[in-house]
């Protein structure tokens, strides 16, 4: 499975479809940036790593979550940790738009010298602040992951995930995350599929223009989703506060 590794940005459809006691569905769309932690050279003024900018990465949201240690000081370590050879790697996330961000999922994607994938890092968070990471080193499709991180109100911990990852083009990409109950039963339904194209520093203001919501509207449409399966009547799961921001390994 061979990927592109420059500097790229794309808008991904995000699909979830709930077939738990009561059944939802939304899509939305989310604009990611997707960026070789290798090579800085290509980007431009408005977008900047650990300052303020119309569009930017801190080390604060990923990660080590630490001012002092960089994405790519994380991805060499843990390859460092879990023996993954690899030549590049690019980080897929959804930036800090005028300084804020939220993301429910990113992706640490490494590379080898033919460009084709060695291993991902899912990166996900919760909304209140909460963060985990599962390793996948394998073939990358339905990969079974132990649910170790509260997520949502509405759904128990006692879950396993099949996560996939494909890309059907170098530049288009597919991943979709279906989750079981502890009898096995389909409970949860994600999945992110995007387009990227090459980064410049006139596309990058094009993005901004056509992107400018960001993460406020994710946010925003996470919490209306939850009021509705609030008043659905949809079982209620006290969180439960992850203890650490631990790697999960398939």
């Amino acid at each position: 499975m061979e990927l592109i590794s420059e500097n790229s940005s794309g808008v991904a459809k995000i699909i979830h479809s709930r077939n738990k006691d009561t059944k939802n569905y939304f899509s939305y769309k989310a604009p990611y940036l997707f960026l070789n932690l290798k090579n800085k050279s290509q980007l431009s003024k408005i977008f900047s790593y650990n300052k303020f900018n119309i569009f930017s990465i801190s080390n604060l949201d990923h990660g080590y979550r630490d001012k002092n240690k960089s994405l790519l000081c994380f991805v060499e370590d843990m390859a460092n940790k879990f023996s993954i050879k690899y030549s590049d790697i690019v980080f897929m996330s959804i930036p800090r738009i005028l300084g804020y961000a939220f993301n429910p999922i990113s992706f640490y994607i490494y590379l080898d010298k033919e460009g084709s994938l060695v291993a991902i890092i899912y990166e996900v968070k919760n909304t209140f602040g909460d963060q985990i990471h599962y390793l996948d080193m394998g073939n990358f499709s339905n990969k079974s992951f132990k649910k170790n991180m509260y997520v949502s109100p509405f759904i128990e911990m006692d879950c396993r995930y099949e996560i996939s990852f494909e890309a059907k083009l170098k530049n288009h990409l597919l991943c979709k995350i279906q989750q079981y109950d502890n009898s096995e039963k389909s409970i949860f339904f994600a999945s992110l599929e995007i387009g990227l194209k090459p980064l410049t520093k006139e596309g990058l203001i094009r993005f901004f223009l056509n992107n400018f919501y960001g993460s406020f509207k994710v946010i925003l449409l996470i919490h209306y989703q939850a009021v509705k399966l609030f008043f659905k009547k949809s079982k209620f799961y006290q969180h439960m506060k992850n203890p650490k921001n631990e790697v999960n390994v398939e």
